[in-house]
């Protein structure tokens, strides 16, 4: 059964019960309404007889009572019950002296009092009145159920319909997205609050996030093919190379070099693309250590002053005498040597790289600025996507895959932290690193 059918049964039976429980209550409150009437008219033609009945020299003298009015009897009797005025009748029940209480033997309501002469004035009205107004209340509600029934099923029925016709154009659209296989088709509904509404948008956001991760991972693995190739490639041929030279022991070295060199571009990638993947699956784990952070900048600048030297830069930094962190320190170290390294990559010679630690209570902010050419505004929100370069021509010798900023972010993810650039074209650049100063302390 679908679920539109569902609703409409049950919705259907619960006002099928309302609508059963309604009526039985007013059926109730008609008998009680009725009964409370009826005994509301006989206690006034009892009391409108009694003011016009009194005793004069031991005659009963009467003014305009009506003995029998809209279904109610009255009589009057004296004080040892004997009948002085009124209807008599074998079918009446006996006379009680029950003052002032209305009673009811199931088929007449009967009151009796007594005036200020003496004499006791009784009215009667029959019951089966009452239970045929009754009667005809219940056998119209039993009339009305089945169109009150219909009604709710039909009325529920057009509801539910047009309200889950949202839910059919989607699923609609879903089927044909599904058949042409074209991930760039969104359902599209629309403007509206509803439920249905809110998940098709919902869908429509998966959508765009399946199209855009099917995207990247077709770039990916296009990109990653094309720098796996190169290197590949540039082996093969030092092999070829060096076998056809044999004989020369100095072509041989110089291509073993090479291949040296090509090996260890591939290392890098290889692992570049395994913490990317580690990190996008959430299983890149920190291994958390206490160290000084202080320390590991001055090791990885003195690591770098070699492949600065060359270009005559300059590197410095501004940090405390200390700072103790409790982090991933071979993160941290990777973290590091990209930066710098991207910043002794892009500046122009004789230029500077400036290292900055703060200390910001719980959290860390490493940022590492250079003079170098600097990135436009349009590259700065794609720079940590993998495989992304800018325009080859910052600079000639790059070598670089495009997956170190990519990898950094992952990185940062992995350790709660937080990546940013600031740069212009010509001013220089500002990489900044922001991480928790330890971690395990804020869990507690």
């Amino acid at each position: 059964m679908t679920i539109k059918k569902r609703i409409v049964v049950w919705y259907t039976l619960w006002m099928g019960l309302l609508a059963i429980l309604l009526m039985a209550a007013v059926v109730s409150a008609s008998d009680i309404l009725v009964r409370r009437e009826a005994m509301e008219d006989l206690a006034e033609e009892v009391g409108d007889a009694m003011e016009d009945a009194w005793m004069y020299d031991g005659r009963l003298v009467i003014d305009d009572i009506d003995f029998y009015e809209d279904g109610i009897y009255i009589q009057i009797f004296d004080h040892n019950g004997n009948l002085l005025a009124g209807m008599d009748d074998d079918d009446f029940p006996a006379l009680t002296y029950d003052l002032g209480t209305v009673t009811d033997d199931g088929r007449w309501l009967v009151l009796v009092n007594e005036n200020r002469d003496g004499l006791i004035v009784r009215g009667l009205m029959r019951t089966y009145g009452m239970g045929s107004y009754i009667g005809s209340v219940q056998i119209l509600s039993l009339i009305l159920l089945p169109v009150v029934i219909a009604l709710a099923a039909l009325g529920g029925y057009f509801i539910v319909r047009r309200s889950f016709l949202p839910a059919d154009r989607a699923i609609e659209a879903a089927d044909r997205i599904i058949d042409s296989n074209d991930l760039s088709r969104r359902i599209a509904l629309g403007e509206g609050n509803d439920e249905i509404h809110r998940m098709a948008s919902a869908f429509d956001s998966m959508l765009d996030r399946l199209e855009e991760a099917f995207q990247k991972e077709k770039q990916f693995t296009s990109d990653a093919s094309h720098e796996l190739r190169t290197p590949l490639s540039v082996i093969k041929a030092e092999c070829e190379y060096a076998l056809s030279h044999s004989d020369d022991r100095g072509r041989m070295e110089e291509a073993l070099r090479q291949i040296d060199r090509q090996g260890d571009r591939m290392m890098a990638l290889v692992g570049a693309l395994l913490a990317i993947a580690r990190a996008d699956r959430g299983t890149l784990a920190p291994k958390y250590e206490s160290f000084d952070l202080v320390e590991l900048v001055r090791v990885v600048s003195s690591s770098l002053e070699d492949k600065a030297g060359e270009k005559s830069i300059t590197i410095s930094s501004k940090m405390p005498d200390s700072l103790v962190v409790t982090s991933d320190q071979g993160m941290i170290t990777r973290v590091l040597v990209n930066y710098m390294s991207n910043a002794i990559q892009y500046t122009d010679e004789g230029g500077w790289v400036l290292v900055r630690l703060r200390d910001r209570g719980d959290m860390v902010e490493i940022a590492v600025e250079d003079n170098g050419i600097g990135i436009s505004e349009y590259n700065q929100a794609r720079i940590w996507d993998r495989f992304y370069q800018v325009d080859p021509s910052r600079s000639a010798s790059s070598s670089g895959a495009g997956l170190g900023l990519a990898m950094v972010k992952g990185m940062a993810d992995a350790l709660s932290g937080s990546v940013s650039v600031e740069s212009a074209p010509g001013q220089g650049s500002v990489f900044t690193f922001t991480f928790p100063k330890n971690p395990r302390k804020d869990a507690e």
